[in-house]
């Protein structure tokens, strides 16, 4: 793969002198991808063409990229952005969380996570600022600075985004969830995870009042038919047990949930950080559920968590505590032995956990805000989640096309009731075709 752009697009102006800017930056990018993806010289790609007018180079080479899709895809599906490559790729780095500095606001001095992190990190530099949005208007952002979050804490009182409907896309099926918010930010580094093009905080941000939202008069989740009790989980903007050893939040979470049994609670994680809910003991209404995938995707795209085999002990070790357990495929990528490989995740899922212990299973693939790619493609430079076709979707996601997804969804659904047949599997973020094309 060639990386240094500028000498790929000065190749081609050389070759095609009459093409203006913005042509050229869109067969640049054609030709990078191609030559990432084939893992061949740019040179080889650009003296390949034969073709003289741009529409035609550029058919040419849309096809080479979108061999599968070119005959169905519009044009305008085809994402096609300009290159800024940096050098700003992700640090890879395991560990416990061990902040250098610690940011809080003076309301919080009096709680108990305030009083908490002074004495487990006694040694951190504690900085008062006055809100985080104050802060926040003074640092200027960059994903250099989301590289390094693990540097930084901020401890603030959280007033309006705990407690909320799950912001589902435009059009698609919703599954009524709602989601407890109980920090901002992860240590994990995925290479799809949507918090490196959303995030705007070079730091992981938690809550010190909690407790303050913990009631019935806050939590009025919606009910689905589906799921048999209304759901409320958290794990939306950040992983549910990654720092509950720091928290302790799954105290007050599991004593509340315990108390109103006919709400669903769900703990979404990849974490085995499950101590503090092994000493609680279950419910069998709270559900502590991993994110899994194929062991080789597992091993290519997210780093810094932990194995299968480790994420299904946990799991295993939950039941035994009395909670149910969830499991979701998300994001399901494509590559080469994608059926084989996650047909046998499914196997070791069930070689752990009686289905009678599972409360649900959701399959969503690979999707993400047009905006990500670039950002993908600056800290995973040599990630190949990249490579399939991802189209541009009427939600400005791309995605890979509604057949492949079907076919997709209906290998998955397909091999998880051979093993199950009364486990419930939904699919996450889809609309209503694709629905009716997997359950018809």
């Amino acid at each position: 793969m060639d990386s240094n752009i500028s000498l790929i697009s000065s190749n081609i102006q050389k070759k095609f002198p009459f093409f203006g800017i913005n042509k050229i930056r869109e067969i640049t990018r054609l030709v990078f991808e191609i030559s990432k993806r084939d893992n061949i010289n740019s040179n080889n790609v650009i003296n390949s063409i034969q073709e003289k007018s741009y529409e035609k180079v550029k058919e040419s080479l849309l096809q080479k990229r979108y061999p599968k899709t070119y005959s169905i895809a519009k044009k305008e599906n085809f994402y096609l952005p300009d290159i800024n490559l940096t050098d700003e790729q992700a640090r890879l780095v395991s560990g416990k969380f061990n902040p250098k500095n610690i940011y809080y606001t003076k309301e919080v001095i009096n709680s108990f996570l305030y009083n908490r992190i002074k004495t487990l990190y006694a040694n951190a530099n504690f900085i008062e600022i006055e809100s985080l949005k104050s802060f926040l208007k003074k640092e200027k952002f960059s994903i250099s600075k989301y590289n390094k979050r693990r540097e930084n804490l901020f401890l603030v009182n959280e007033k309006y985004d705990f407690f909320k409907p799950c912001p589902c896309t435009k059009n698609v099926k919703c599954c009524n969830y709602s989601i407890l918010n109980i920090g901002y930010g992860c240590l994990y580094e995925c290479s799809y995870c949507f918090l490196q093009g959303y995030q705007n905080v070079a730091g992981i941000i938690l809550p010190c009042n909690l407790p303050d939202f913990l009631n019935r008069e806050k939590i009025k989740p919606t009910a689905n038919k589906m799921f048999f009790l209304p759901r409320v989980g958290s794990g939306e903007f950040t992983d549910s047990l990654i720092f509950d050893d720091i928290t302790l939040f799954s105290n007050d979470i599991v004593k509340f949930f315990k108390e109103n049994k006919e709400i669903s609670f769900e703990f979404k994680t990849k974490s085995t950080n499950i101590d503090n809910l092994l000493k609680l003991g279950g419910s069998e209404n709270i559900v502590v559920s991993w994110s899994v995938n194929a062991e080789q995707m597992i091993k290519e795209n997210e780093y810094c968590t932990p194995t299968l085999k480790e994420r299904l002990t946990a799991a295993q070790k939950c039941v035994e505590a009395g909670y149910s357990v969830g499991f979701h495929f998300d994001p399901v990528i494509l590559y080469e032995d994608w059926k084989a490989g996650y047909k046998k995740t499914i196997e070791n899922i069930f070689d752990f956990i009686d289905g009678k212990y599972i409360k649900w299973i959701s399959v969503g693939s690979l999707r993400m805000v047009a905006s990500l790619k670039k950002v993908i493609e600056n800290r995973f430079l040599n990630n190949k989640i990249l490579d399939e076709e991802l189209l541009l979707s009427h939600d400005n996601k791309l995605r890979y096309d509604d057949n492949t997804r079907i076919n997709i969804y209906k290998y998955l659904v397909d091999s998880i009731r051979e093993q199950d047949s009364s486990v419930v599997v939904y699919l996450c973020m889809e609309n209503a075709n694709i629905w009716n094309n997997v359950y018809k």
